[in-house]
């Protein structure tokens, strides 16, 4: 019994183990013990302190002796942490086994871990690298970028492959020294988080094939997969010494350590100059040279050069210079030498030296641009011109893809007054700006191309590109237009700029002149039928010019875009004039995905969506059309789904208002109208939505505020769509002045509008305006109608009949004569013989109605006079439009019996 109480004290005890005070900072040497199981309830292992549980992205476990972190899914980071001790300074000790399973991975250790959003991180990759990374705020900052593993500490291993690594951090202070395998690898000052507890993490940059072929053939993409790892890694041991007196030497034992490999401190220096951080990355190399019996090698000169010029420490680059000179000029480092000291004497001042210098130096190095353009300046500076503009000349010969010797040389030839060649240069300068989209320079330069080549139509449409670039459209619309008038003014006229033409089409697609854009497309496509931008763009414009999806000339060349721009690097040039413009396939997928749209092929605007998607993303045009597709897939509200957005999402306002044209193809314009009013709160200006509210206002027969709408949109974008709009409306509220004027305002913006066309018939046909309707049909009938256009002209020529005439049937077998409502009198008639059947005898007097020839002489009088066959009275042709048609036959009959008189007198 004694012994049985016993037992059950002793195993309370052990499970209400020790916890520490979570705001103590700990002392002690610990290793881990990974050898045995977790039991009961406890939550921390307490022979490791790790918190080992599994997660939606990893599972964790104590498998043969190790503490195992496994990754369920690639691009992806995971860590355990041991939460209840906090360091300070320190020394940890592990030994890692990193199975990247045959994609790319590394592995590593956090420590000073304050909680998820701040620590230090130290990784090892599977391919021979390492990095340390400071996180806070969830942000992280690399203080040693991915830095290759010094060769004598052989931790790394094939790619692919496993890889065993011995780490050690040291932490003392500020000071954090990394050990790999036994060896210094790297060291820095950074103090930001003094404190923390630690953690085992492993990183998937890539996943091997087998992973990926699983996830394919199973999951989508980006999904967990049951069973399949994307890496994992294992703990195989660690230990903490936070004695602070140990921590002091082990410190001591590798600060300044002769014994560090050369090779990992000039490793770390080539980083750090990398990063950015220049006097770190000289320190490293002058300690490296601290080291007895070390030999400064060309390689390190060179760098230790630059990076002391960069602290404009220029005497001591000049003596890095001239040593790595010295250990030979025809090495490729001494060749680079060569360059860094001529920078040196320049930065200096030493203009004579420099030009004696590089004189001699351009002799053995006549392929560096560099050499010469400093060369340039030193003749500029020395007031030696023409040796200057040589310089500068050679300089853009070697380098074409660098404006600024070219603008160097147009400098000089302006100050040598030889205009053409300072313009030419400026020229020159300006297309490599422009083609790198360099507006800053450019801008600078334009002042020189307009002043010099105020005649000149190539310097007049290189500012206007860069106004467009700028956004400063009116002044790019100015200089087109002066360029264009310039070019065609030569004799003979140059070729037109495709790039030109096509940013001319761009400023009326702007302005809401689609047609006009047209043949400037057509035109750009014509000159540059390889540039698949140029060949979207036109099939995009024709599409919403002609709403037809299956127009063949759309269609080839939305084929030609989709062939071209996967191989476009966004850029046209013509004449070495460039302009860099949008190149990305994905959009004229999406705009593939709309003409399928269009013509009922959803599996092909479904494939297309995949498509756009894979290449730009969910951006708010692509998500557009996919609630298209699932509207016309027959689900409305999924469509509304897929549009449903915050502000931060659809910063454009698309995806409100396309919920708004879906919901009015549905006929709800209520809801409609929400969303369009949500568009508008996002963007309040944009023409196109004020246009889709009103329409859908107009829907609901709210007119006034619908002309309120209107005025908004034609003060954002006066357009002929609008003014049509306005036309219609002002018609409804019985403003027919107006709507007459909004009709000519829009036709004098756009002669060909047809809506507006129509619109002012219909105003014409409802103030009796017949003459006017018929110049309106004129008009029409010159121009190409489709076939909604042609019922409608159908429409509008039936409605100026109705008008103007009127309808006279024959009250017995129903044939009719159309004549005029207010015909002019006619002469009195006597008809000499009997007229056809189908001419009118007459109208009754009693009872109004009228008679064909061939049913009223089926009823004559005595003295063989027609006469109403129900009332009986004599039948008169009273209306004057029917008494015309009677006329009109005898004198046809006079003219047929005087030809057959004239015929016989001839025979006979």
């Amino acid at each position: 019994m004694f012994l049985s109480i016993k037992r059950i004290i002793f195993r309370i005890f052990r499970s209400r183990r020790y916890k520490p005070d979570p705001d103590a900072i700990i002392e002690e040497q610990w290793s881990a013990d990974f050898s045995k199981p977790n039991r009961g309830p406890a939550i921390i292992h307490a022979g490791t302190r790790f918190d080992i549980k599994s997660e939606s992205s990893c599972d964790a476990n104590l498998q043969n002796g190790s503490l195992r972190l496994a990754l369920k899914k690639s691009n992806c980071i995971a860590w355990i942490d041991a939460p209840e001790h906090r360091y300070q300074d320190q020394v940890i000790e592990a030994r890692i086994l990193l199975d990247p399973m045959g994609g790319y991975a590394a592995a590593g250790l956090l420590f000073r871990m304050v909680d998820d959003s701040a620590y230090y991180s130290v990784l090892i990759s599977n391919k021979g690298y390492f990095r340390l990374d400071v996180v806070r705020n969830n942000t992280p900052l690399p203080l040693i970028g991915w830095t290759e593993v010094p060769a004598n500490t052989a931790a790394a291993a094939p790619p692919g492959n496993e890889t065993k690594i011995a780490l050690g951090v040291i932490a003392y202070g500020a000071h954090l020294i990394i050990l790999i395998n036994g060896a210094w690898a790297a060291e820095i000052a950074e103090s930001s988080i003094p404190l923390g507890t630690l953690g085992f993490v492993l990183a998937s940059y890539e996943a091997g094939p087998a992973f990926e072929a699983i996830r394919r053939s199973e999951m989508a993409p980006g999904a967990n997969v049951p069973g399949a790892y994307a890496a994992q890694a294992f703990l195989e041991s660690l230990s903490v010494n936070t004695r602070i007196a140990d921590v002091e030497a082990a410190y001591h034992q590798w600060e300044d350590n002769p014994a560090i490999a050369p090779q990992a401190r000039f490793a770390l220096a080539e980083t750090f100059a990398a990063m950015g951080e220049i006097a770190p990355a000289l320190i490293q190399i002058k300690k490296m040279w601290e080291a007895p019996g070390c030999q400064r090698k060309a390689r390190e000169l060179l760098l230790a050069g630059r990076l002391a010029f960069q602290l404009e420490l220029y005497g001591e680059a000049e003596e890095y210079a001239d040593a790595c000179l010295a250990l030979g000029r025809e090495s490729p480092e001494g060749r680079e030498a060569v360059t860094e000291k001529a920078k040196i004497l320049y930065a200096e001042k030493k203009l004579e030296a420099l030009r004696d210098y590089a004189a001699e130096a351009v002799s053995l190095r006549n392929d560096d641009p560099i050499l010469h353009t400093l060369l340039g300046h030193a003749y500029w500076d020395l007031a030696d011109y023409e040796k200057a503009a040589a310089a500068y000349d050679r300089s853009f010969e070697l380098d074409g893809e660098n404006g600024l010797p070219a603008r160097n040389a147009a400098n000089v030839y302006e100050v040598l007054g030889r205009k053409a060649e300072a313009l030419e240069r400026y020229l020159r300068s300006g297309r490599v700006f422009l083609g790198a989209g360099n507006y800053q320079d450019l801008g600078m330069l334009t002042p020189k191309l307009l002043s010099l080549g105020k005649d000149n139509w190539e310097a007049h449409a290189l500012a206007g590109k860069w106004a467009f670039g700028i956004e400063d459209l009116r002044l790019a619309n100015t200089e087109f237009n002066k360029a264009e008038k310039l070019r065609k003014a030569l004799d003979p006229a140059p070729d037109p700029d495709p790039a030109l033409s096509f940013l001319r089409a761009l400023l009326f697609i702007r302005k809401g002149s689609r047609r006009k854009a047209l043949p400037l497309l057509e035109e750009a496509a014509a000159l540059a039928p390889d540039y698949g931008l140029f060949r979207f763009r036109l099939a995009e414009t024709r599409f919403l010019l002609n709403g037809k999806a299956d127009d063949p000339e759309t269609r080839s060349h939305l084929d030609a875009a989709l062939s071209l721009l996967s191989n476009t690097d966004g850029s046209i040039t013509n004449n070495g004039d460039s302009i860099t413009v949008i190149g990305n396939e994905g959009w004229v997928h999406n705009f593939a995905a709309q003409i399928a749209l269009s013509s009922g092929d959803l599996d092909a605007a479904e494939k297309h969506l995949e498509k756009a998607a894979a290449s730009l993303g969910e951006v708010p045009a692509i998500r557009v059309n996919r609630g298209v597709y699932h509207y016309l897939r027959g689900s409305l509200e999924e469509a509304l789904g897929i549009l449903e957005s915050n502000k931060a999402e659809d910063e454009e306002g698309l995806l409100a208002n396309c919920a708004g044209n879906l919901l009015v193809r549905a006929g709800q314009f209520e809801r409609a109208d929400e969303y369009y009013v949500k568009a508008l709160s996002i963007v309040p200006d944009n023409a196109e939505f004020l246009t889709n509210r009103a329409s859908c206002l107009i829907e609901l027969g709210y007119y006034g505020e619908a002309d309120t709408v209107l005025t908004r949109a034609y003060a954002a974008d006066p357009s002929p769509a609008v003014l049509e709009l306005i036309s219609y409306v002002a018609v409804k509220k019985g403003e027919y002045a107006r709507a007459e004027s909004a009709c000519c305002t829009a036709l004098e913006m756009d002669r060909d509008h047809l809506p507006s066309l129509l619109n002012l018939g219909w105003i014409y046909s409802s103030t009796g305006r017949w003459d006017e309707v018929r110049e309106t049909l004129a008009a029409l009938d010159a121009l190409d109608l489709d076939e909604e256009t042609l019922t409608r002209r159908a429409e509008l020529q039936q409605k100026l009949e109705d008008g103007t005439t009127r309808l006279i049937p024959c009250a017995a077998c129903g044939r009719s004569w159309r004549v005029p409502r207010d015909p002019p009198a006619v002469p009195p008639l006597r008809l000499l013989a009997m007229p056809p059947d189908e001419v009118p005898a007459g109208s009754c007097p009693e009872c109004g109605k009228t008679w064909c020839i061939g049913c009223a002489k089926q009823r004559l009088d005595q003295s063989g006079r027609f006469v109403c066959p129900e009332c009986g009275r004599t039948l008169k042709l009273i209306n004057e439009g029917l008494k015309k048609i009677v006329a009109d036959w005898a004198a046809g009959a006079v003219s047929e019996i005087a030809d057959l008189n004239a015929e016989n007198n001839h025979s006979g």
